[in-house]
């Protein structure tokens, strides 16, 4: 081997196939970012952890001008990759064609410009972790369990196991994101090792310099003489004593920025000419949105520092101590990031408040329920009375939930057990409630089912547990949602839906149950089916003035005989004649259900959940399942039946397959003429 560390791109054959990456755009910027790049970089960190005893450090440096690396120094580290990038405005042109390729062309040429310009980073270190551990010398088509090759060798191929929070193999492309050029360097200490790696890489599009092609990835590697057909990018070794030209100083020259990393293993990754988006409090913001549970349980203490002077730095560090007073003082969200209400400092703290407590709950302060808990199924030593006392006066509520019949993998021949955690409390002070959901150490945060309760939850799943499991099938590349239509959920498990929702929803049908208050009978039920001559409902209350007699109250009306019965079936509803009087062949009558609500409408509810595509059941899924006698059903939409009788008499029709919540039926006459039908039930 000759010459020094460089950047690399290998030729491609002419057999290659021309393809970008299609992990996100190009050199363009976006309000998320920092949220983007805290959750991939610490949830790496967490997952790397270096046994159960002291808690992941995760280190957020940022030089800024002040400790920028000087031009000459940093040109070392950026050799060879200034004729790729100029190779890029050659596609983009910027000639107006559409609005991206105007912005990128001008991205790229700030990128450019930066190359001979003091070298700003932003370095993300952890400590307590395994580093990226592995053979470096392996690229196979799947090397399990080897972090080196998954962070610099494979596109959507992940290593982690199964209590990992990530498992897509995508996330990583957050660290070339958070460049203006669109590159990134790591260096990584293994435990038992005294020596450190660094290897870089770049993620551009697929572009032509001459006559020559080359693929999006490049290296920032080793020196090799191997041709670009053989050659595999190895990391530069810090015991490499410069005999091969792979002088150890580069490795030395970064280890003297603002880096911790010394005899500790753990990996730091160096992002140079970080973009704006990033600032200390941006990260901040990320920091305590998506981790507070973590911290919270003294498994994370992040540290965010920044130039305050020319060799010194101002640190900020969230721990399990300072997290609520860092919260609090947290300054608006600005460089156009929408703040969300559960975000807030005032939503944060609470939140925060809450996991302190639950955290500190032992098994024996929870209640146990069943996913299918109803008013009616309450388990012995569990007064629903008692409950609603407690809620009502403020009190936090801890709940342990199980699914009776566990969760089951596909083709397997027994279930596991699977239970979660749900802690719940009032929050009369904010204007509308939140559900936080955590899987291990991550949050799920784009899901959020309170809003009409003022009410704060937290819902804990254990990533250990096979429940955890099936919930991270559900997710997608960002983890941000538990999707029960997932397709990896339907490939991998039995009756994921069913236990996606019932994560999603325990929350809320909790409150729901807690919030149920008896309510007089309804004696006019079905009448508007075949109504009589008088209305029941019309009947008024007059008000009288103090001191003088009521009048006699007018007579109540007698209600006529509904033709129809509706009565409860398991977890579901029967429709069957009542004999008086009889209903002939051919009558149609639209069926509507959805579960009761605590407050406003149950159909609105049910048609917001639809909206979100999160709905509680769906006929067009076999979540519910309907069967008749003597009758025809048709589905009119997800939660809407038209029954048509097939002959005058006898007829039934089952409707099933209900959580155990209560149903609001609506019956109404049909149309003569139907309209048009989606499917058959």
């Amino acid at each position: 081997m000759s010459g020094v560390p460089r950047w690399r791109f290998a030729r491609m054959p002419p057999s290659q196939v021309n393809q970008d990456p299609f992990q996100g755009e190009f050199f363009t910027s976006s309000s998320d970012l920092p949220k983007r790049l805290v959750r991939e970089a610490i949830q790496n960190s967490l997952d790397a952890r270096l046994g159960d005893g002291d808690p992941v450090r995760v280190r957020f440096v940022f030089s800024g001008k002040e400790h920028a690396l000087d031009p000459e120094r940093a040109a070392r580290y950026l050799d060879g990759l200034k004729p790729h990038l100029g190779a890029l405005p050659d596609r983009a042109h910027g000639d107006g064609r559409s609005p991206t390729d105007s912005q990128e062309a001008a991205a790229i040429g700030k990128a450019l410009a930066l190359l001979d310009r003091p070298m700003t980073y932003l370095a993300i270190e952890d400590f307590g972790t395994t580093g990226l551990s592995g053979d470096i010398g392996d690229n196979p088509e799947r090397a399990e369990g080897n972090d080196f090759w998954g962070f610099f060798r494979s596109v959507g191929i992940s290593t982690k196991s199964e209590d990992a929070g990530g498992s897509w193999g995508l996330g990583k492309w957050v660290f070339p994101d958070a460049s203006i050029i669109n590159a990134y360097f790591g260096l990584t200490q293994r435990p038992f090792e005294d020596r450190v790696l660094l290897m870089g890489m770049a993620l551009l599009k697929t572009h032509s310099i001459g006559n020559d092609k080359y693929p999006p990835y490049g290296y920032f590697a080793a020196a090799s003489d191997d041709d670009d057909d053989a050659w595999l990018p190895m990391p530069v070794d810090s015991d490499d004593d410069g005999e091969n030209g792979n002088d150890n100083d580069f490795v030395d020259t970064l280890l003297e920025l603002d880096l911790d990393r010394l005899d500790e293993p753990g990996l730091s990754v160096l992002i140079p000419f970080p973009k704006a988006e990033l600032s200390h409090d941006s990260i901040a913001r990320a920091v305590l949105t998506q981790y507070f549970v973590p911290i919270v349980n003294e498994d994370l203490i992040v540290e965010i520092c920044r130039p305050s002077g020319p060799d010194e730095l101002d640190k900020t560090v969230i721990a399990s101590g300072t997290i609520r007073e860092i919260a609090t003082s947290l300054a608006p969200a600005t460089g156009g990031a929408e703040e969300r209400d559960d975000e807030s400092p005032r939503s944060l703290a609470g939140a925060i408040a809450l996991a302190k407590w639950a955290i500190a709950r032992s098994d024996g302060d929870h209640h146990c329920l069943s996913t299918r808990t109803s008013k009616d199924s309450l388990p012995d030593g569990v007064s629903l009375e008692d409950l609603r006392a407690r809620y009502d006066r403020g009190d936090r509520l801890a709940f342990r939930y199980a699914f009776p019949n566990g969760v089951r993998r596909q083709g397997a021949a027994t279930a596991s057990a699977a239970e979660f955690r749900v802690y719940l409390e009032r929050a009369a002070d904010l204007e509308e409630g939140h559900d936080y959901f955590v899987r291990g150490h991550l949050r799920i945060p784009d899901m959020d089912h309170l809003r009409s309760h003022q009410s704060r939850a937290l819902v804990y799943v254990d990533s250990r547990s096979e429940l955890a499991h099936l919930l991270r099938d559900s997710e997608g590349p960002a983890h941000a949602r538990w999707d029960p239509h997932a397709q990896r959920l339907k490939q991998h498990w039995r009756g994921g839906y069913e236990r996606v929702q019932g994560v999603r929803r325990a929350a809320v049908r909790l409150l729901q149950l807690l919030a149920e208050r008896g309510s007089a009978p309804q004696m006019d039920a079905l009448a508007d089916l075949f109504p009589g001559a008088d209305d029941p409902t019309a009947t008024r209350t007059t008000g009288t003035r103090q001191g003088s007699a009521s009048p006699d109250p007018p007579p109540v009306p007698e209600v006529p005989p509904s033709p129809l019965l509706l009565s409860r079936k398991g977890h579901g509803f029967l429709i069957r004649p009542s004999g008086r009087p009889a209903i002939p062949a051919g009558t149609a009558f639209t069926v509507r259900f959805a579960y009761d609500v605590a407050r406003g409408n149950p159909f609105r509810a049910y048609e917001s959940g639809l909206a979100a595509k999160t709905p509680d059941f769906s006929l067009k899924d076999d979540t519910v399942s309907v069967e008749c006698r003597g009758c025809h059903a048709s589905i009119l939409a997800p939660n809407a039946l038209l029954l048509t009788l097939s002959e005058p008499g006898d007829f039934d029709c089952s409707v099933s397959g209900f959580d155990g919540r209560d149903v609001i039926v609506k019956l109404d006459p049909s149309p003569t003429v139907a309209p048009a039908l989606e499917s058959e039930a």
